[in-house]
């Protein structure tokens, strides 16, 4: 078994960040979860049917290829479930949210619709066989990839949990960049805001020189974003610390 492996990138200025891939107690447990959230959605819906119908008598009146759909509606709904989620919640199912699990691109980009279709719809393949299938790839594999990840290009990494709540906007920072409340949020995707905070958490460690030019460029690039000016030199990290804030604020 492959220990830690960790989805690394890095900033032009060779800074690395890490996140920790998610291994397969978190991805049971969440996966649990959800199937269970589905399963009771079911049974609401069926005891909702069954109070102006005869589910029992309905479904023996079907021919067997009128069950088979019913069947594979029904598991197409639970797929369903997890590219919605996906696709609404960037990356997140509720079982993976509350376990502090993401889907996201190879490179750390959010996933898009066919990334999440295409690694949903390859259960297909690993059900029939109780998802041994999946439990295997995720134990042995260097990146914890079952086949629709690999397929699709995509990794489960596990959230790190930064507190940003020292990165109150700096004095005069309301004023300045009041832009930033309400928006911040999303105007960063997941791996950005990771990217943001781990520079704001390590940038002791870094050298004056490259800290400053870091801070400036972070500054520029999320300021373009946010449709503002790139604030002064000596704003930079004040501004990253507003924008962090302001992230964390509405998340």
């Amino acid at each position: 078994m492959h220990p830690d492996p960790e989805l690394r990138l890095e900033t032009p200025e060779q800074v690395a960040l890490s996140l920790p891939v998610a291994g397969l107690g978190a991805r049971t447990l969440a996966a649990l979860l959800d199937g269970l959230l589905v399963f009771l959605a079911w049974i609401v819906g069926l005891v909702a049917y069954s109070v102006s119908g005869d589910l029992i008598s309905e479904g023996k009146a079907l021919s067997l290829a009128g069950q088979l759909l019913v069947v594979a509606g029904v598991l197409a709904a639970g797929w369903g479930w997890d590219v919605a989620w996906e696709l609404l919640w960037r990356g997140q199912t509720p079982g993976k949210r509350a376990l502090g699990l993401r889907v996201v691109g190879a490179d750390g980009s959010p996933v898009g619709p066919a990334e999440s279709v295409l690694r949903n719809a390859l259960r297909a393949v690993e059900l029939p066989l109780v998802y041994a299938p999946a439990v295997l790839m995720v134990a042995l594999t260097p990146r914890r990839q079952r086949l629709g990840d690999l397929v699709a290009g995509t990794l489960v990494v596990q959230e790190r949990r930064y507190d940003l709540s020292r990165y109150g906007p700096p004095e005069g920072a309301a004023a300045r960049w009041r832009a930033l409340a309400g928006r911040a949020p999303a105007l960063l995707a997941p791996a950005d805001f990771e990217r943001l905070a781990d520079f704001l958490a390590r940038r002791g460690e870094l050298a004056p020189e490259a800290r400053a030019r870091l801070a400036r460029r972070l500054a520029a690039a999320l300021a373009a974003r946010a449709g503002l000016a790139p604030p002064p030199d000596a704003d930079a990290e004040p501004f990253l610390e507003a924008f962090a804030f302001h992230a964390a604020e509405g998340a």
